[in-house]
């Protein structure tokens, strides 16, 4: 029902193609407009446009300093166990072949889909989280379902009579498997490397382009015209800085560099990097097909070693949440750290 563009690209995922007939069964189940009762109306002193703030990018623009972001948690007591072990052995195999550093393997409590962005003062952020809680995400989802579903009985050559033969799916939530490895840049030089969700219902993606719709459209979400990517981070270089010795000027210089064949290969690091500032990349120039990073590496045979691996599998998606950028650590008596995942500022349960 959909097609795959090249991973390459950034929009990656289905792209939805349009029925080759029945579409009556389509118009049937579909509203005349999927904003029609599900957007409330625009709670006071929201801001359609945010503005920048924080420190200047090229040509003199500011960048938005981040504060918050809205996904869709991966974690729950189900996924918890499976997702631990498969990173616990691909911990055990980067200790072995060395192919970037340990740190780099994102931990269980951090694992989202990422939907949007924010930069938001402390007004904003409570209108944020007002209309996350107005917004009726469980009559979203249903209109969403209704129209996979009759795209499905449209596919398989049903008529609007006959649509009891294929059962509507759970309204409640989503399931999900996660599975792979897929490069967020060329495969040879990438400094990310993250597990495709893949729903078989085909209503996660629509799903999520309509909440980062809702929630721009209310000015929440720094405006990003790219197509919507979503994907669950499992390693990300940005996280594994070492600490070095020696004047920034030199290091940077030396950070990165090209051999012939156009690999990049790591050099001395960035002194000055600390953990304060690793976490404003936590969600900007740590991230995304230009992620910023002090290591690239190649990545095709760890890709093809784990292009069967599932990380979890039947991973039920059942809320929506606005997160605080920067993970948090928790430590032990020992100052070792145990666990560490996002704060999550506000949610809203599908059912």
């Amino acid at each position: 029902m959909g097609r795959r563009t090249d991973k390459s690209e950034y929009n990656d995922f289905v792209d939805g193609e349009k029925l080759r007939d029945n579409a009556e069964v389509r118009t049937s189940l579909r509203p005349s407009s999927v904003d029609q009762d599900v957007s409330p109306l625009s709670p006071p002193q929201t801001q359609r446009h945010v503005k920048g703030r924080g420190k200047k990018g090229k040509g003199g623009q500011k960048q938005p300093q981040l504060t918050h972001f809205l996904c869709l948690p991966l974690v729950n007591d189900s996924s918890r166990p499976q997702l631990q072990n498969q990173l616990s052995k691909l911990k055990q195999e980067l200790g072995e072949t060395g192919t970037v550093p340990l740190k780099a393997v994102r931990p269980v409590g951090t694992l989202h889909l990422t939907l949007g962005v924010m930069s938001l003062d402390d007004a904003q952020l409570e209108s944020a989280k007002q209309y996350l809680q107005t917004l009726n995400v469980q009559k979203l989802l249903y209109y969403i379902t209704a129209q996979a579903t009759a795209e499905r009985a449209a596919e398989g050559g049903y008529v609007s009579e006959n649509l009891n033969a294929y059962a509507m799916p759970d309204t409640e939530a989503l399931t999900v498997e996660l599975k792979g490895l897929v490069p967020m840049q060329a495969p040879h030089k990438t400094s990310i490397l993250y597990a495709e969700p893949t729903d078989r219902t085909q209503r996660l993606q629509p799903f999520g382009e309509k909440l980062k719709h809702e929630f721009t459209e209310e000015g929440f979400l720094i405006e990003d015209k790219r197509s919507l990517r979503l994907h669950a981070t499992i390693i990300n270089t940005i996280y594994a800085k070492p600490k070095g010795r020696g004047g920034r000027g030199g290091a940077m210089a030396k950070q990165r560099k090209e051999d012939k064949d156009g690999e990049v290969t790591s050099a001395p690091p960035d002194p000055s990097t600390s953990e304060t500032k690793v976490a404003k990349l936590d969600g900007a120039d740590g991230h995304g097909p230009n992620a910023k990073s002090w290591m690239r590496f190649d990545a095709r045979d760890l890709i093809e070693r784990c292009k069967d691996v599932v990380w979890a599998q039947d991973v039920r998606i059942d809320r929506v949440q606005i997160c605080k950028m920067g993970a948090k650590k928790t430590l032990d008596d020992k100052g070792d750290v145990v666990a560490e995942e996002y704060e999550v500022v506000s949610e809203k349960l599908l059912s």
